[in-house]
């Protein structure tokens, strides 16, 4: 994967394949303007809150608490049911179940993840509460005809002086680790210093902000969110 680093008002690349005399699609950044790059960015945003039932789970499922509680309830399974060889059987199945039931739990808990998606997903969320007087600008990343990452960020007013405050900021999965999102951070820094806006900052009610589980299980959350503050950081001027 190639990581773009010109014009915030686009930057492009394309690269031969050493093998064959077929060029690799192109990878661009831009800001959208096309209704459906518009569209499309927005679903990827979306998506990438969806997914975050995904990690809420697993971050349940392997958290220590979860998992001594699982163990207590096969410890009270086979101590109530477990009298001779030939109630394995049912020791065994009476566990499974009791996971599935747990299982069951978890898919209820993260379910918020899928509403708040939804909630994203909403022209009312894209224009956000304030779309009449801040100026709003979507980044995106482009590998040949696929957008794969994308970028919100809007300029809010205070008093005279207007602040960068990103308000969403994803890759598709399969290419995350490639040095895709931190281009978009990077052409975000470039476009607040074209139109001389203060940051950029992430928004405190970003897309990808919201909790729905107990702040016990919100480690993995907590540790993305404290990552990519940094990662903004030291891509600013003067850090």
């Amino acid at each position: 994967m190639v990581d773009l680093k010109g014009s915030t008002a686009s930057s492009t690349t394309t690269v031969l394949d050493e093998t064959s005399d077929k060029p690799i699609p192109e990878l661009s950044t831009y800001v959208a303007t096309d209704a459906q790059d518009v569209m499309d960015a927005h679903r990827l945003v979306a998506d990438s809150v969806a997914q975050q039932r995904q990690l809420a789970a697993r971050a349940v499922i392997f958290h220590p608490v979860w998992l001594a509680a699982m163990l207590a309830v096969f410890a009270v399974v086979y101590k109530v049911l477990y009298q001779e060889w030939s109630d394995l059987a049912l020791v065994g199945t009476t566990g499974a179940g009791c996971v599935m039931a747990g299982l069951m739990v978890v898919r209820v808990c993260t379910g918020g993840y899928i509403d708040h998606a939804e909630q994203v997903g909403t022209r009312a969320w894209l224009d956000g509460p304030e779309a009449d007087s801040c100026e709003q600008k979507i980044l995106v990343t482009k590998f040949g005809d696929t957008i794969i990452g994308a970028l919100i960020i809007k300029g809010v007013r205070d008093g005279r002086k207007i602040h960068g405050v990103i308000r969403a900021w994803t890759v598709l999965q399969r290419y995350r680790g490639k040095g895709v999102g931190r281009g978009l951070l990077e052409e975000a820094v470039q476009l607040c210093q074209t139109k001389r806006w203060r940051g950029p900052e992430f928004d405190d009610d970003h897309a990808n902000s919201k909790l729905v589980l107990y702040s016990l299980f919100n480690g993995p959350f907590e540790s993305r969110e404290r990552w990519a503050r940094r990662e903004l950081r030291r891509l600013r001027p003067g850090n």
